[in-house]
């Protein structure tokens, strides 16, 4: 426990760089990655879902860890941060079951040995048993089996004595058939997630469709129009997964992206590549770029781990604000046709006088994106003399453009048919 404490310590302060924060929460996470998967699947069971839990609920932790006042209270605020994001998926799904009895009847779809298909109803019932645990022997059991955590971790994570554990681990051998102990403890072990874990999600994401790249589909087409309406803009490519150090550089925050390794990471926003474009060119400067975005978050009609940006910037002679405001209603009139446009005071990374646009459609204003003037900073770095120019930036979600365009009302329509070829 005094390891964890001092893990926890290290992780939340300000104070130590940066690298050593991430590695001492690496650690936690590497410690705790298996009760935290555990602990979601026995709330959701369903072990794809309880991988989205997890990756959510440590990056919420990583987010929170500072406001944490008692290091060693970790293992069960780590576990309500679990519980919560659990929470919030099972009100935006509601999850299937299998009752115990009829487990064993479901068919295998594939033709097999017929020791594989009886291993396979096997694990059915297992799990159709573990599901019909009462959630705190469910737990529980869970917790026990997944990784061989000790019931001393299992207490401290469930913030109950070690005493109840072995309660409930007792209750839950009685509930379930002697013949299905070792069952539970393969079953439950050889979903655990490994060193692959996140490796797996991320090849997942970068193997998704390219959308900008069908041609009609409504995402390009949005992509399209905005083209054609900054015609006098320089189309700029840049590489999905980018350098960590750059990026670190621009955001100094870790804790929203999928890092491949110690040096690459995969981008989660446009900026990055629109940035890195200007250092160099002579005014006028007018760049614009399109592509795919990575951001863990709980896939809904309304969320995708990959999806769609467009960033643009103008770096001139007496660019003003008017100028920014305007530009961005041509771009929006080119995407959607006449809106109703509404400007909002915000606070974004690398600007002054931030704004945020928003649309009437169907009588709601929808957020649609962001802009703001470039502060001194940015222009001095890209090798400009902010006494002689004045530039601003602008980003959109080409994914939302699209849905309110083409009235689609679940984002993941987008990559399905008829828009993604079968």
């Amino acid at each position: 426990m005094e390891e964890i404490e001092y893990l926890v310590t290290k992780a939340a302060d300000s104070h130590v760089p940066l690298a050593d924060r991430l590695a001492a929460f690496g650690q936690l996470v590497q410690r705790f990655q298996d009760m935290v998967y555990g602990c979601a699947y026995a709330i959701l069971g369903d072990f794809h879902l309880a991988q989205d839990a997890a990756q959510e609920a440590f990056l919420t932790a990583y987010r929170e860890l500072p406001k944490l006042r008692q290091p060693k209270a970790f293992p069960g605020w780590l576990r309500r941060i679990v519980i919560s994001q659990c929470r919030r998926i099972t009100r935006r799904k509601r999850l299937s079951t299998t009752a115990l009895d009829t487990a064993a009847a479901v068919p295998s779809t594939v033709p097999q040995p017929a020791e594989a298909v009886e291993r396979r109803e096997m694990k059915d019932k297992v799990l159709a048993a573990i599901r019909a645990l009462p959630e705190h022997q469910r737990m529980a059991t869970t917790l026990f089996y997944i990784n061989g955590y000790s019931q001393k971790d299992i207490a401290e994570f469930l913030e109950v004595p070690i005493t109840t554990v072995k309660k409930r681990l007792a209750d839950s051998r009685t509930r379930l058939k002697e013949r299905m102990i070792a069952m539970v403890e393969e079953t439950l072990h050889k979903n655990a997630p490994d060193q692959r874990f996140s490796k797996k999600v991320i090849e997942e994401l970068l193997n998704r469709p390219r959308l900008l790249e069908i041609p009609g589909h409504p995402v390009r087409q949005v992509w399209e129009a905005i083209c054609v309406a900054l015609s006098n803009y320089e189309i700029v490519e840049g590489e999905e997964i980018v350098d960590a150090a750059t990026f670190l550089g621009m955001s100094g925050d870790t804790s929203r992206v999928y890092q491949i390794n110690e040096d690459r990471i995969l981008r989660d926003e446009m900026t990055i590549t629109t940035f890195q474009a200007m250092a160099g060119k002579s005014p006028p400067v007018r760049l614009l770029s399109a592509g795919r975005v990575f951001r863990p978050s709980v896939e809904d009609a309304a969320h995708r781990k990959v999806f769609h940006q467009v960033d643009g910037l103008c770096i001139a002679l007496g660019v003003t604000s008017n100028d920014m405001e305007s530009t961005c209603q041509r771009v929006l009139g080119a995407a959607l046709g006449p809106v109703q446009l509404k400007w909002r005071d915000a606070q974004f990374r690398h600007v002054n006088n931030a704004k945020e646009m928003a649309v009437k459609i169907r009588g709601q204003w929808l957020e649609i994106g962001g802009c703001g003037m470039l502060t001194v900073a940015v222009l001095k770095g890209a090798g400009y003399d902010p006494q002689v120019v004045s530039g601003f930036a602008f980003g959109l979600g080409l994914d939302r453009l699209a849905m309110l365009k083409y009235g689609i009302d679940d984002v993941r329509k987008l990559w399905q048919s008829p828009y993604v070829p079968e």
